[in-house]
C-alpha cells in the first residue's frame, strides 16, 4: 500500500497574536532554516559533526500516516509524554538499540528537560502533542496555531530539538487543523496500528495487537501516561523482541517518512 501523504507546499506562517509573543519569548529564536529545525545563529548540517547534537530534521510531508513499505522497517510512537513511565521506555528503547518517537505535550515538561535532552542525544525523536492537549483543537482556529507554536517553544527550549512532526489530541483532525500544522512547520503523523494501550487491556493484548498490526512502514501509536497503568512499558521488551525477531527495523518516524537528522549546537 502506498504511504497517505502529501507533499508540502511553500506558504507563509500564519501571524502571531501578542499572546504567543509572550509564550515564546526566551526560547532561543523563532527563524527556522527551509531544512527545519535551526535557530538562528546555529550552524545547522544534515549529518553529525564533532560537538554537534541533534536540533531538528528536514522534512517534506504536509501529512502521513505511514511510510515505504520497502526496507522492513516500522515506527513506534508514544504519545503524551513525559509521565512517569517516560523514562522506563526510553530505557526499554536503548537496552534493545533501538529507536522511537515520543509527542511531547507542552504543560507537562516542567522538571523533564534533562530527560528529553538525554532522549534527543541517544537517537530518540520528540514531535509536538500540542500544550494542553484539548480535545477540541481540530476546531479552535487561531487558538490551534498557538497551541502548536507554543509546544514547539517549548520543547526547544528544553530539550534544544525543534519538532518536525505533530500528533492530534484524541487522533482528532480536520484540513484546518493539517494546515495550522503545516505553517508551523510540522508534518501532522497518524498511525496505522493502535493497541488501545490506553484502555489498560493488559500486558499480553498490547503487545499482541502491535504484533498482529505491524507491517513494513507501519507507524504504530502507543501511550506514555497514566492511563496505561503501567501495562505498555510492561509490554515494550515483548513487542521489541517480536519485531526485531521478524526482520524488522525500528526507527522514528522521520526517519521512516525519508528524513534526515538536523545538526547543530544548542
Amino acid at each position: 500500500m502506498r504511504p497517505t501523504r502529501q507533499r508540502l507546499s511553500a506558504g507563509p506562517l500564519g501571524l502571531l497574536v501578542p499572546l504567543l509573543v509572550v509564550v515564546l519569548a526566551g526560547c532561543g529564536g523563532s527563524s527556522h532554516t527551509a531544512a527545519g529545525g535551526a535557530t538562528a545563529g546555529s550552524a545547522a548540517v544534515v549529518g553529525p559533526t564533532p560537538g554537534s547534537t541533534p536540533v531538528g530534521c528536514t522534512h517534506h510531508l504536509v501529512y502521513a500516516s505511514h511510510g515505504s513499505p520497502e526496507g522492513r522497517a516500522v515506527a513506534l510512537s508514544f504519545d503524551d509524554t513525559p509521565s512517569p513511565y517516560t523514562e522506563g521506555i526510553f530505557r526499554t528503547l536503548l537496552h534493545y538499540h533501538v529507536h522511537a518517537t515520543f509527542f511531547v505535550i507542552g504543560d507537562r515538561i516542567d522538571g523533564k528537560a534533562g530527560l528529553l535532552r538525554e532522549m534527543v542525544d541517544d537517537g530518540m525523536e520528540l514531535g509536538n502533542h500540542s500544550y494542553t492537549h484539548p480535545r477540541g483543537l481540530a476546531t479552535e482556529g487561531v487558538g490551534a496555531s498557538l497551541e502548536l507554536r507554543a509546544a514547539n517553544a517549548a520543547i526547544q527550549r528544553a530539550s534544544g530539538f525543534r519538532p518536525c512532526l505533530f500528533r492530534p489530541p484524541y487522533g482528532a483532525l480536520t484540513p484546518d487543523l493539517i494546515q495550522r500544522a503545516k505553517e508551523a512547520e510540522l508534518t501532522t503523523a497518524k498511525w496505522i496500528v493502535d493497541p488501545a494501550d490506553w484502555t489498560h487491556p493488559g500486558v499480553e493484548a498490547i503487545r499482541e495487537r502491535v504484533l498482529a498490526g505491524a507491517k513494513p512502514g507501519a507507524i504504530v501509536v502507543m501511550h506514555d501516561n497514566i492511563e496505561t497503568r503501567g501495562q505498555t512499558v510492561k509490554a515494550l521488551p515483548g513487542i521489541l523482541e517480536g519485531l526485531l525477531a521478524r526482520g524488522y527495523r525500528m526507527v522514528t518516524i522521520s526517519q521512516l517518512l525519508g528524513d534526515k537528522v538536523v545538526w547543530g549546537r544548542t
